[in-house]
């Protein structure tokens, strides 16, 4: 079976959330299945990072080149498609690929409507100023609430077509069906399909490790403050060295991202010395040697993170601010879920993981065990009889 994936970046397992799912499913897809699988991207990614490998990847230029995807598709003999998020692409390609025997299937990462918040100034702007883009970047700026305003109007009517021509919609949870239909004004559910994140590694920490672990908290994360709110977890570290001064435990921090910057002046202005910023790193071996992991986002439609901690025995304290959280975390059982907001109860309960080991074990034990569902050949089997109906 030859499989497309559409993304908007060029895919590398240490990238972002839906770059890791798309070298998941590939390798799965791949290795498991006997699939051929392609990529077709918009936009670049940074040479430091390592490229997953497919059959063979095209580079698209907009979402109105359809020409060459098109001939591409021909030449691969594609016979399914996976849209990463690709709202804008969805009805044209349907249209495109009249009379070509090939199913399209729109993967949706976000939580649903959440892109109407991501329409920023900062987007508009170009990463360098050149004679050629003053003036272009000058009445973008002037135009800037128009822009705004026309994206938002815009994308309720993304939903809407992509329900409309994609032959079935995944999403992460059950409880993202009704705010994706809400947002995009859909009275029908029969195309939904729920498929849970995949796990990125295939190995699982092993029981008899646990007592190896070390007095390290971790965040695995990109730092921007909309929608992850690093900042909350600064704040709720900063309590805990204050009410313990001589703590020996330590706060690292793995990923990257435009706020860095203020993360790090926090630390320095509070005197927070037992903080770490690692950079973009592969997360493994921070998970194999961390003990407690943090979620503070506001709001996630998953959180593969979590899971990620979970199946190297990271006991996770999240914040209850998002549906899909509990199908992950059982509170009090595999983690912790603490009400949203409550900076002090969110403190006291990262205090009480550190002080009681006995109890930290046994939380990481059953997330150990309780990751083992969304293991990377499970939910690409899922994927593979998706694809087959």
């Amino acid at each position: 079976m030859n499989i497309l994936f559409v993304n908007t970046f060029d895919v590398s397992p240490h990238l972002g959330g839906t770059e890791r799912i798309t070298d998941t499913l590939c390798r799965e897809f791949s290795t498991t299945f006997h699939c051929k699988c392609f990529l077709a991207y918009y936009n670049d990614i940074d040479s430091k990072y390592i490229r997953t490998s497919f059959t063979e990847k095209i580079h698209l230029k907009n979402h109105r080149q359809h020409t060459p995807l098109i001939n591409f598709i021909k030449k691969n003999a594609i016979e399914a498609i996976i849209l990463q998020g690709q709202f804008r692409l969805t009805k044209s390609l349907k249209k495109a690929c009249e009379g070509i025997n090939v199913k399209i299937i729109f993967a949706h990462h976000l939580f649903p409507g959440v892109e109407k918040s991501s329409i920023r100034f900062s987007y508009i702007i170009p990463h360098k100023i050149q004679i050629n883009n003053i003036i272009p970047t000058v009445i973008k700026i002037g135009l800037f609430p128009f822009i705004k305003w026309h994206q938002q109007y815009k994308f309720p009517h993304y939903y809407n077509d992509t329900y409309k021509y994609a032959d079935r919609i995944v999403l992460l949870s059950h409880k993202l069906i009704r705010p994706f239909m809400d947002f995009g004004k859909i009275n029908d559910d029969r195309k939904f399909t729920i498929i849970h994140n995949a796990l990125s590694f295939n190995d699982f920490f092993q029981i008899e490790e646990l007592k190896r672990k070390q007095k390290k908290v971790l965040i695995v994360s990109r730092l921007v403050e909309n929608p992850k709110r690093i900042l909350f977890a600064i704040k709720a570290w900063e309590q805990i060295c204050q009410k313990n001064p001589s703590t020996d435990w330590t706060l690292t921090i793995v990923g990257t991202g435009s706020d860095e910057y203020l993360y790090k002046k926090y630390c320095t202005d509070k005197q927070l010395n037992n903080i770490s910023f690692e950079g973009n790193k592969n997360p493994k071996p921070y998970y194999w040697d961390a003990s407690i992991f943090l979620m503070t986002s506001q709001l996630e439609s998953w959180g593969l993170t979590i899971t990620e901690a979970q199946q190297f025995g990271v006991v996770p304290v999240a914040l209850n601010s998002y549906p899909s959280l509990s199908e992950i975390i059982t509170d009090s059982e595999n983690g912790i879920i603490v009400e949203d907001n409550n900076l002090k109860a969110y403190a006291s309960a990262i205090e009480e993981l550190m002080n009681d080991d006995a109890l930290r074990q046994k939380y990481a034990i059953n997330a150990i065990s309780s990751s083992k569902r969304f293991s990377s050949e499970s939910i690409s089997e899922q994927w593979i009889r998706l694809i087959q109906e």
